[in-house]
């Protein structure tokens, strides 16, 4: 038994006709107009690069811990490194005047050294994954440091040999005038390194 009524099936076959053939053009732009996701491979992504590195990691979080500590302890550093700067002023002043007294200007000295290279020892012994390189502050920090560190030694040097020719009543000559230089750079270097620092915390 046919489903169409007699005189009306040409017309119910076109109908059909349209009514699957529109079915079908919708499904395809449907399919056509779908976003697909592309594929890792085709965004650069190896297998490699998706695989977790728990060593890698670990020595990020190691890394960051005793950064982390350096940063505070430079801090730290910052208030006797001022003080000894200053304190240096006063002593200078007060020999030219003829005291001897610079024991506390050199002990503060030594005790900036001390923090000094304690405050150091936590950036040279930190990992430093393969890969990872400075950039931005942290780069110009980096490069502070060549200034600063060499200066904390030769400073106190310097220092040691202005004291003993006060302590001789010795002329100081140009001695005097190189050990406040080297201070001097010192102490800017060195704050303008822990400001390089502190844009990151």
């Amino acid at each position: 038994m046919s489903i169409f009524k007699p005189g009306s099936s040409a017309k119910s076959v076109v109908l059909w006709t349209f009514f699957f053939l529109g079915g079908f053009l919708s499904g395809a732009r449907a399919d056509q107009g779908q976003p697909v996701a592309p594929a890792l491979g085709d965004l650069g992504f190896s297998a490699s690069d998706l695989q977790s590195d728990p060593e890698f990691q670990k020595q990020l979080d190691i890394r960051s811990d005793m950064l982390h500590v350096h940063q505070v302890l430079g801090l730290v550093t910052a208030v006797p490194l001022v003080t000894t700067y200053v304190l240096g002023l006063t002593t200078s002043s007060s020999v030219e005047q003829g005291s001897t007294d610079t024991n506390l200007h050199a002990a503060l000295g030594l005790t900036t050294t001390g923090l000094y290279l304690t405050t150091a020892s936590f950036a040279i012994f930190a990992p430093k994954p393969e890969g990872l390189k400075p950039s931005g502050s942290t780069q110009i920090h980096e490069t502070l440091v060549w200034i600063h560190a060499p200066l904390m030694i030769l400073t106190p040097l310097l220092g040691d040999m202005v004291n003993d020719r006060v302590q001789n009543h010795q002329p100081l000559g140009d001695l005097g005038t190189i050990h406040a230089i080297a201070a001097t750079t010192l102490v800017t270097s060195y704050l303008a390194a822990l400001v390089m620092e502190t844009l990151n915390l």
